[in-house]
């Protein structure tokens, strides 16, 4: 038996990721944290990893670094944008460079298990 869906969640913000990790618990994915870009990068290159959701924002870096990774011929992984202000200039650049789709918190249940539903039946993985 293969287990759950693997999520990568690339936080930094301690509140954030306590929020969102609870909601993919309950999407049923074994969720993976990371804090860093490089970290990010050395999850996703381990394969496995079935989608990610990234804040904004991390130590090293931002999205666009990890989309970039996730978006590579071999990954192939969609990514959520996670974001704690309401951006248009963020979410548009982030559409606009692949993302799967971008949350602002406050984070809901129904949002988050839609977007989870979606990205890994899109990307053909069984949650």
């Amino acid at each position: 038996m293969m287990g759950p869906p693997r999520v990568l969640l690339a936080c930094t913000d301690p509140d954030s990721r306590r929020a969102l990790s609870s909601l993919l618990d309950q999407c049923g994915l074994k969720t993976v944290v990371s804090s860093s870009v490089r970290e990010s990068r050395r999850i996703l290159a381990r394969g496995g990893v079935a989608m990610v959701f990234c804040e904004a924002r991390l130590a090293d870096g931002s999205f666009r670094e990890v989309l970039h990774e996730a978006a590579a011929p071999e990954q192939k992984v969609p990514v959520v944008v996670a974001s704690r202000l309401d951006d248009t200039n963020e979410y548009l650049e982030a559409m606009r460079l692949g993302a799967y789709d971008f949350i602002t918190s406050p984070y809901r249940r129904s949002e988050v298990e839609w977007i989870v539903h979606n990205a890994l039946h899109d990307a053909g993985v069984a949650a």
